[in-house]
């Protein structure tokens, strides 16, 4: 397994977080698209990706997945608005030539917040919404990796629905352990269904003192049993940081870092 970091632990952003990265010592790092145009995020133009290329690699630094962080923004898939819909299918699509382009195998499609799965209406639409554009994704060797609050078993039916290879689940074990899930018997369940793994440490119930919870080990993921349990599915993909930070996010992204060796490495 190799551990790798999402942009929103640095305090810079796009390429210069790449950069960052690479100085604090990660071999990877999840690129956070900010919005669906250009102006939103340079990520979408054939510059941007080039500068972030040859950024990562001067850093040392592989690009494994792409982390479409805006759809958490509002209902895009799971809109009510068939043209919003319709809008986020686009961008889905466009977004697998983004991740062709950083050589990025990953792309993570959240729902959280007001993008919440909330009932048999909302999955229809994400089954929709993904199988429309998972042919697209095949063809680029990309894996659209769907993140969400439901269940292992649920995830798996929703999987079974949407019968794609080229859609799978991005597990996350913090906030797993945040919604009342236990990530190691989940990650039995998931078995490889799952391709790839945020990792953070949270408090069950909330209580978080910062974004994106704690310190590894200062919470209540069993990192541990993660550990044994990736081993048991044989799971040797990326682990992306997605951890806390106070008020010096590099310091910190450095302690994660070497918390995350000695439980995963």
């Amino acid at each position: 397994m190799q551990l790798g970091a999402i942009e929103i632990m640095f305090p810079g952003a796009g390429a210069d977080a790449i950069e960052q990265a690479g100085e604090v010592g990660f071999a990877g790092f999840e690129y956070y698209v900010d919005g669906p145009t250009p102006a939103a995020d340079p990520i979408w133009t054939p510059v941007g990706r080039n500068r972030a290329r040859r950024t990562a690699t001067t850093a040392d630094v592989r690009i494994p997945s792409v982390c479409l962080g805006y759809f958490n923004d509002q209902a895009w898939l799971t809109a009510d608005d068939p043209d919003i819909r319709a809008d986020a299918r686009d961008a889905l699509a466009r977004a697998v030539d983004v991740a062709a382009g950083l050589d990025a195998p990953v792309i993570q499609v959240p729902f959280f917040g007001p993008a919440e799965i909330e009932d048999d209406r909302d999955e229809a639409r994400v089954v929709t919404g993904v199988g429309a554009v998972a042919d697209i994704a095949a063809a680029a060797d990309v894996c659209l990796a769907i993140e969400n609050t439901l269940s292992a078993a649920e995830n798996i039916d929703l999987l079974d629905r949407i019968d794609h290879p080229a859609v799978s689940h991005y597990y996350d074990i913090g906030n797993a352990t945040a919604l009342g899930y236990d990530p190691v018997e989940e990650l039995a369940v998931l078995g490889d269904r799952t391709a790839m793994i945020h990792v953070k440490d949270r408090f069950v119930a909330g209580g978080d003192p910062y974004p994106h919870g704690t310190m590894l080990g200062d919470a209540d993921v069993d990192l541990a049993g993660v550990t044994t349990t990736l081993a048991e599915i044989e799971y040797d993909g990326w682990l992306i940081l997605e951890t806390a930070s106070s008020a010096e996010p590099l310091r910190d992204a450095a302690e994660n870092l070497e918390r995350a060796r000695t439980v995963f490495e």
